[in-house]
């Protein structure tokens, strides 16, 4: 009995001092144990996934030369165009995306027409989109190079004067008089419209120090699809749109219409600063250059004016119209763009 209760004794003893340490090693995780998952979602600087936004001034200087059959015109502009991007980077890929838009807000320069005298431009219009996706696979962390493949919209269009047409689309668009003779249609004019959809292919490169980075792209366009409008050029006879009896007239009966497609080259360098972690100023230059050949098409009318009709009354018979599609083929152009680009972005 004194035995039973000596080993009693000892067991609760042993009981006693041993569970502390069994606490401890409990609720003391070791090296194998991981702590559970926050319970609010978010995208922390480890998650690889960042996101820049910002605007961007591009001031530049255009030129382009179009030739229409013996019809030649050559522009020179300069724009001051504001730009937004969106450009999200993953890290672990080292691959981004980039989409940008933009708009020209003014415009100057001149235009020749047929090597005549320079003459100011009145106006312009400046648009483009574009939306790139680059991989950056060699190289390291601070400075890496790659790949890039996108597709850009351009609308590049200066106003350099606006060739007339005649409206009339069938014979019941004449007005006339049947006691004169006289008649008339309607007229109309456009101004120039050039898109431009092009495909980008190039290598692209990045140096990150921290508190300053360089980025630049070198592009090829392979293959860029060119539509639009030639306001300006006179294509058909101008006039008269008016007239009396006797006699025929033929009239361009439509605006010139351009499809085509063309081949080039862009690039882009930029350095920047970073004044704080999430902010960045960049300073630089971007120059893209297109050339390449588009048919035009036209509408003709001929109309044939009033003639006397002396067996009985009216006194004039009613004039005529006939139209006509025509085409001329590959007629080449060029398009260059080039100047500063500054961009203030922000990154989260």
């Amino acid at each position: 009995m004194e035995m039973m209760r000596s080993v009693s004794t000892t067991l609760l003893v042993l009981l006693t001092t041993t569970a502390p340490a069994w606490a401890a090693d409990y609720l003391t995780p070791g090296p194998d144990l991981r702590p559970s998952y926050p319970t609010q979602w978010e995208m922390g600087e480890d998650s690889g996934l960042h996101i820049e936004a910002g605007v961007r001034y591009w001031y530049s200087f255009g030129a382009q030369k179009h030739q229409i059959g013996p019809y030649t015109q050559t522009m020179d502009t300069k724009t001051h165009a504001g730009e937004v991007f969106v450009r999200v980077d993953d890290r672990p890929t080292r691959s981004y995306l980039e989409a940008s838009g933009a708009y020209g807000v003014a415009h100057e320069g001149t235009y020749t027409t047929n090597g005549g005298p320079a003459v100011n431009l009145p106006a312009a219009r400046l648009g483009y989109g574009a939306a790139d996706f680059g991989w950056l696979p060699f190289g390291t962390d601070q400075a890496s190079f790659g790949f890039v493949t996108g597709y850009h919209y351009t609308y590049d269009s200066p106003d350099t004067g606006r060739a007339n047409y005649t409206t009339a689309k069938s014979s019941s668009d004449i007005a006339w008089s049947n006691a004169t003779g006289l008649w008339s249609v309607g007229a109309d004019s456009k101004t120039n419209d050039f898109h431009v959809h092009g495909l980008k292919l190039g290598v692209a490169g990045r140096i990150d120090m921290g508190m300053f980075d360089i980025t630049g792209e070198a592009a090829a366009t392979p293959y860029a699809w060119v539509s639009g409008t030639a306001g300006s050029a006179q294509v058909g006879p101008n006039g008269p749109f008016a007239g009396g009896p006797f006699g025929a007239t033929s009239l361009q009966a439509s605006p010139a219409a351009i499809n085509g497609f063309g081949y080039g080259a862009s690039g882009k360098l930029m350095f920047g600063l970073k004044p704080t972690e999430n902010l960045a100023v960049r300073f630089g230059g971007r120059a893209s250059y297109l050339q390449g050949a588009y048919d035009v098409t036209w509408d003709q009318a001929t109309i044939t004016h009033p003639t006397a009709n002396p067996s009985a009354p009216p006194a004039f018979s009613a004039p005529t119209l006939a139209k006509q599609g025509i085409i001329s083929n590959n007629n080449p152009f060029s398009m260059l763009r080039y100047g500063l680009l500054v961009e203030v972005s922000g990154r989260f």
